[in-house]
């Protein structure tokens, strides 16, 4: 349990899997600051934290309100970037434009975070990313958001191997899919190919997620995967030659491509 000398920094704060983080560790006694998008008074009114307003998208914002938040605030314990964006579809309805904000929000925002804190972090302090499921194998209508997951876990593969000897744990968060405001938007339009293929990895609630994350992230884990269809499936990728997880995918999208 934290106590109140501990801080923590969670980007994306105001919403799904980072809002439920910042109630999490504020019940438990730690400082808390957000970096998000600007918001209203009411939006921060819920919130007893140390608010600063930045695009994570935007390097010059996030150094600045890096800086700003050291100076003023503190050096975070631990920061969590949960800032994110979900652009999904098969890749033929996606444009350029889905692409570039993907990697503009999830790669390119991970990486400013990630170059205005950890240069100013101490030993034993703790960074952390959310990638995804979706970064650990290439499903049905995720080539925009998939591909940038992807790239977010290879990077914080990079930076564990960088900062291990600088006494700075790395983690990466791939949870399954979670019911948050983004995710409901998302399956308004889904192919049923992605939601088949979606479900063998199961679904959780923010209520079943943030315990599981949050002590993996207590045990500083390098790769923290919430939820047991979800470990099952990220070790049955890992485990089975790609010739025959092609072939049940496969098998599946042309089930769902028989059925529309």
């Amino acid at each position: 349990m934290f106590d109140c000398a501990q801080y923590v920094l969670i980007t994306g704060g105001l919403s799904g899997i980072g809002e439920a983080l910042v109630s999490y560790y504020i019940k438990r006694g730690a400082a808390v600051a957000i970096l998000d998008l600007p918001a209203s008074a009411e939006d921060l009114l819920e919130h007893d934290v140390y608010y600063v307003s930045c695009n994570i998208a935007n390097n010059a914002q996030v150094e600045k309100a890096i800086k700003t938040l050291w100076q003023e605030w503190g050096e975070p314990d631990l920061v969590i970037n949960c800032a994110g964006i979900l652009r999904a579809g098969e890749f033929e309805l996606l444009s350029a434009t889905d692409f570039t904000q993907s990697f503009s929000v999830n790669v390119l925002g991970s990486r400013h975070l990630a170059a205005a804190c950890l240069p100013r972090m101490s030993s034993g302090g703790h960074f952390a990313l959310v990638a995804s499921m979706a970064g650990t194998v290439g499903i049905y209508g995720y080539s925009a958001y998939g591909a940038s997951k992807f790239a977010v876990l290879g990077m914080a593969q990079c930076l564990r191997a960088e900062y291990a000897p600088k006494g700075i744990t790395i983690s990466a968060i791939c949870p399954p899919e979670i019911d948050t405001p983004m995710v409901q938007t998302e399956i308004q339009t889904m192919h049923p190919a992605t939601r088949v293929l979606k479900d063998i990895a199961g679904r959780l609630t923010l209520a079943e997620a943030i315990p599981q994350i949050t002590r993996g992230l207590a045990r500083k884990q390098f790769m923290v995967i919430p939820g047991k269809l979800a470990k099952f499936t990220y070790w049955l990728n890992r485990l089975t030659p790609n010739w025959l997880n092609h072939k049940v995918m496969d098998y599946l999208v042309a089930q769902q491509w028989k059925q529309n």
